[in-house]
């Protein structure tokens, strides 16, 4: 019995089985006939939609074609019809304006032919006018040959007469013709070169001031007068202690190491540093106020501040004389030679800063050569570059003369640093000769036995700039010494009647008594007060003597 309820218990299981298994497989098919049928019905309509899209696009496409054309042709053809009109119109003015020119080309072309044939009948009339001149040119041929031959006739038969009447052939005759024709000719030619001379020089001297004056005015300066004392401001006089020191070792030792004099007196709040050196009188400026800025005033300090200060003076002279290079264009001297040229910033003369001066000069010296060349194509021929470096160095011997011992002079050391740097001859010419006395036209010819015309230019420069009011000073009591010393030479010789000092004491007149003197003795008297002068009197320029007796003599001092 068991097993008969486990078989039909299986049986039973088994059924339960296959009846689920038979129910999902239809519900399974089921689902997947209306997948089916959902998918094929969705690809129709996008097919059917499509279809119909594609049918309203073609029928859109085809509308807005045909509108489109509709109204792009009416366009074109009113565009047409607009063209068209324009084309008649411009047709018809181009017939009118042709029709115009035609008629104008037919009255130039009667205009031309009636031109041509008076052309012709005018060359007709020339023609025979030609002719009848030839006819008359031959027969005035005829007259001038008759006439000629009578002449011959005529001289051959006064010949024959002067011969009888003078006594002298005609060879003879010519001779004494043809020297009066010389004397006569060469008298008119010399009075022909003295006017032309006269109006030479008379024009040269115009023109000349014309330059001058043109150069001046274009080169304006500032006057500078400098002295050979140096002051120092201090904040009190408890500072004048401070340089003192003890028993006086400061001051010793600043004087010691400065190589300049200190001046502590009684002026309040100054202290005053004398010396010819101008650049020791600078370092030592500079040395002070460092040592009164830093407020300890001892040996080691001022060596300390001494160094310093002549560093700072060093390197102000360098840049003094790089700048001054820089401004003319000068761009071939050496470092050293451009470190001399900075020290004219602090050397004077007559209270004239030397460097100022330098390069006032050498800019006069450019702008005249400049307006010469111009003035003067074919003559002048001035190196302008020569004339700017021979002024901005034709006092660079002063730059080192305080130094050397004894002095020399500025002009020989100034030679012999042109040697040493290998300057131009000419740049040497115009510093061995700028202080030429007007005339001495030799002292311009170098070595080559050529005329140095850059060196004139830097000498007449040096006057300009020299002699110009209120470019240098000097002291009232030592002017006045020159002239009583001068006044006294020229008074103490035997035979002067009177004198006149002019142009500053650069120039003196001296009037010979007639009755005493003769030529011989004035010129020795003239001599004689040239040499005192020169002994006697110092002068920083050359004085010109000039002698009156019945003649005028001229001397200088050496």
């Amino acid at each position: 019995m068991n097993e008969t309820i486990t078989n039909l218990l299986i049986t039973i299981g088994v059924v339960l089985i296959a009846g689920f298994g038979l129910w999902n497989y239809k519900i399974a098919k089921e689902l997947k006939q209306k997948l089916e049928y959902k998918i094929y019905g969705q690809n129709e309509f996008d097919k059917e939609l499509e279809t119909k899209i594609d049918k309203k696009t073609v029928e859109l496409k085809t509308s807005l074609e045909k509108e489109f054309k509709d109204k792009y042709t009416s366009k074109n053809e009113l565009l047409q019809k607009q063209n068209q009109i324009e084309f008649d119109q411009l047709e018809k003015k181009l017939l009118e304006e042709f029709r115009l020119k035609k008629e104008d080309l037919v009255a130039l072309e009667g205009s031309v032919k009636a031109k041509n044939e008076l052309l012709e009948s005018s060359k007709n009339e020339l023609k025979l006018e030609k002719e009848r001149l030839e006819d008359i040119k031959t027969k005035l041929t005829d007259y001038k040959q008759a006439l000629e031959q009578k002449d011959l006739e005529i001289q051959s038969k006064l010949q024959l007469e002067l011969v009888k009447i003078a006594g002298i052939d005609e060879s003879q005759a010519q001779e004494i013709l043809l020297a009066q024709t010389r004397t006569k000719t060469a008298q008119d030619l010399i009075g022909l070169q003295n006017k032309m001379l006269i109006h030479a020089e008379h024009d040269a001297n115009i023109k000349a001031r014309e330059i001058v004056a043109m150069a001046i005015q274009r080169c304006s300066s500032e006057v500078t007068n400098e002295i050979t004392i140096t002051t120092v401001k201090i904040a009190n006089d408890d500072d004048k202690g401070k340089l003192i020191g003890k028993n006086g070792r400061n001051i010793q030792w600043l004087e010691k190491t400065l190589g300049v004099e200190l001046i502590i007196d009684e002026t309040p709040n100054v202290v005053t540093i004398s010396g010819f050196s101008g650049v020791r009188r600078h370092i030592a400026k500079r040395t002070l106020e460092k040592l009164l800025l830093d407020g300890r005033v001892h040996p080691a300090s001022i060596e300390e501040m001494y160094e310093k200060a002549r560093e700072e003076i060093s390197m102000e002279i360098q840049s003094a004389g790089e700048e001054v290079v820089n401004e003319l264009g000068i761009f071939n001297f050496p470092d050293k030679l451009v470190k001399l040229i900075g020290r004219l910033k602090f050397r004077t003369s007559y209270g004239q800063n030397m460097l100022k001066h330098s390069l006032e000069m050498a800019k006069l010296a450019g702008i005249l050569a400049e307006d010469l060349n111009v003035n003067f194509p074919t003559d002048a021929n001035i190196d302008k570059n020569i004339c700017i470096q021979g002024a901005l160095l034709h006092d660079i011997g002063k730059a080192v003369d305080e130094e050397m011992v004894p002095k020399g002079d500025h002009v020989a050391i100034g030679a012999k640093l042109c040697d040493m740097f290998e300057l131009d001859p000419r740049v040497k010419m115009c510093i061995t000769s700028h202080h030429t006395t007007g005339g001495d036209y030799q002292s311009y010819i170098g070595e080559d036995q050529k005329f140095c015309i850059e060196a004139c230019i830097v000498d007449a420069c040096d006057n300009m700039s020299g002699s110009r009011p209120g470019a240098r000073k000097d002291s009232t009591e030592s002017y006045f010494q020159r002239l009583e010393q001068i006044e006294k030479i020229i008074n103490s010789m035997a035979g002067v009647k009177k004198s006149y000092i002019m142009r500053g004491m650069k120039e003196i007149y001296v009037f010979f008594d007639l009755k005493n003197n003769d030529i011989g003795q004035t010129q020795k008297m003239m001599h004689e007060i040239s040499d005192q002068i020169t002994t006697m009197v110092k002068s920083p320029f050359k004085i010109k003597i000039t002698g009156f007796l019945e003649e005028k003599f001229t001397q200088y001092t050496s």
